[in-house]
């Protein structure tokens, strides 16, 4: 089934038939993989390299999907993600991609905003793709929704439903895990992070005051994700970047 890449905003009803051919092509992949989405307007794929460092905890063979082109490729990269003998595959992926209905059909297992206080457009003033795309991800009810407490959306995405829990991180005192303190290097960046009684330091060799809300993100969703503290201080910190985009 041929893909037109060059338009945006597909139709729910062209998706649909495009996502049941693909799944029926590559052996629904998605029956036995946890999902993990991770979008926003920077640092999606730094936060998904992160969880993928600490699902490896549990599963060696955890996949990382960066930027699928097209559901086709979404498709046969998981599918060879499967194959692997992987029980998560973590997929970072652009919004405008979310507007073209990429994951229709898919059941999102966690579904992570990296957005961070900087990113101040509204679902309203934006260039329509990218927000409508990350509305359409969070109203596809996840098990768990990941969002920045700080960000001016805040109140726009905790609106939408889940299956087990929205949680917060950010420097506000009502996240759910909280950044406390912060500072950058030339080489890396540190905080410390409170979640529920628990307090913990984590470092990476990502220097930018977005940094710290990535490692926030990163962290909030391995808790979901039911890893403890020293297995997240672990990811992180072995996350060595190398052409990574913010």
């Amino acid at each position: 089934m041929a893909e037109n890449t060059k338009k945006s905003g597909l139709k729910p009803t062209l998706q649909k038939a495009k996502a049941k051919f693909f799944a029926t092509y590559y052996s629904n992949p998605a029956k036995d993989l946890k999902i993990i989405v991770v979008t926003g307007n920077e640092g999606r794929d730094i936060v998904a390299h992160y969880l993928q460092n600490v699902l490896k905890n549990k599963d060696e063979h955890a996949g990382i999907i960066i930027d699928p082109s097209t559901t086709s490729d979404l498709y046969k990269q998981m599918f060879e993600v499967w194959k692997s003998g992987a029980d998560h595959v973590v997929v970072a992926v652009h919004a405008s991609k979310l507007a073209d209905h990429f994951f229709y059909g898919l059941p999102i297992h966690v579904a992570v905003l990296t957005d961070n206080t900087e990113d101040t457009n509204t679902i309203t003033n934006t260039t329509g793709t990218e927000e409508e795309g990350k509305a359409i991800l969070f109203n596809t009810k996840p098990d768990f929704s990941i969002i920045n407490h700080d960000n001016v959306n805040y109140e726009l995405f905790a609106q939408y439903p889940t299956t087990t829990a929205t949680f917060s991180y950010g420097r506000d005192r009502s996240s759910d895990l909280r950044i406390n303190r912060s500072k950058l290097y030339k080489l890396g960046a540190e905080a410390n992070l409170t979640y529920g009684n628990e307090n913990f330091d984590v470092a990476t060799y990502v220097t930018s005051e977005a940094a710290i809300y990535f490692m926030a993100a990163a962290a909030l969703a391995a808790f979901a994700l039911g890893f403890n503290s020293d297995q997240i201080i672990d990811a992180i910190a072995d996350y060595e970047p190398e052409n990574t985009k913010l």
